[in-house]
């Protein structure tokens, strides 16, 4: 499954996808932040918890910490989803109106491969923040299009699909043609588009579609050309 998770602070700046916070993050923290996201493509959990306990010392209470503790316990080695979800739910309590905890709570229910659960909540995120980045927004409704192929929903699958083209600023194309690929068992077919978009776009566009087809059970490493099942 997965080796290297992108931090879900949201996917927050580990993630790539950082929202706005309600307040300035302290240099030290984001330090520290960036020592964890390196401790954790290492796979080194329990380093990367004792770092962040370094963080909350410095900043108490801070839910930029917590989302990034709780992507540390939803990874292997630990997949204590519990634990993390705990986290995620008090990053929510702390910035009810922003955006990483909300995703990060569907993202566990994606990674738990609830997809029924997961596409409800995927969904609503695009009503309640239409304002989102283009790659943020593209990247949720690809995790929309694989729920619904999980679940069998290959029409709303691809009316989901609809308007996405080679010509986008973003793979989602690509990937989303894989994952059609993987669902009709055309491994082949499946990795011919990972390679086209690992041609294109640049490493750190890729990883967090690569990393979702592996949570999907359909990759088995973050690779170029998709090292399938």
């Amino acid at each position: 499954m997965l080796y290297s998770r992108i931090l879900l602070v949201l996917l927050a700046g580990a993630t790539l996808l950082q929202a706005q916070t309600t307040s300035p993050i302290d240099p030290r923290v984001k330090a520290i932040i960036e020592e964890v996201r390196q401790l954790q493509q290492k796979q080194q959990s329990y380093e990367a918890l004792k770092k962040l306990d370094e963080a909350d010392a410095i900043s108490p209470g801070n839910a930029y910490i917590a989302n990034v503790r709780g992507s540390v316990y939803t990874a292997p080695p630990l997949r204590d989803y519990v634990k993390a979800r705990e986290c995620f739910e008090f990053a929510e309590k702390l910035m009810p109106a922003a955006f990483e905890p909300k995703f990060n709570k569907t993202e566990l229910l994606y990674v738990e491969h609830k997809y029924a659960e997961a596409e409800a909540g995927f969904t609503k995120l695009l009503v309640d923040f239409i304002k989102l980045r283009e790659d943020v927004r593209h990247l949720v409704q690809f995790k929309i299009v694989i729920c619904q192929l999980k679940q069998g929903k290959v029409a709303e699958a691809e009316k989901t699909s609809t308007g996405f083209t080679f010509m986008g600023d973003t793979p989602a194309y690509y990937y989303i043609k894989s994952a059609f690929a993987f669902q009709l068992t055309d491994a082949e077919e499946a990795k011919k588009w990972v390679s086209k978009a690992g041609k294109i776009f640049k490493p750190q566009d890729n990883v967090v579609y690569l990393d979702t087809l592996m949570e999907a059970g359909w990759l088995n490493s973050i690779a170029a050309e998709g090292d399938t099942k």
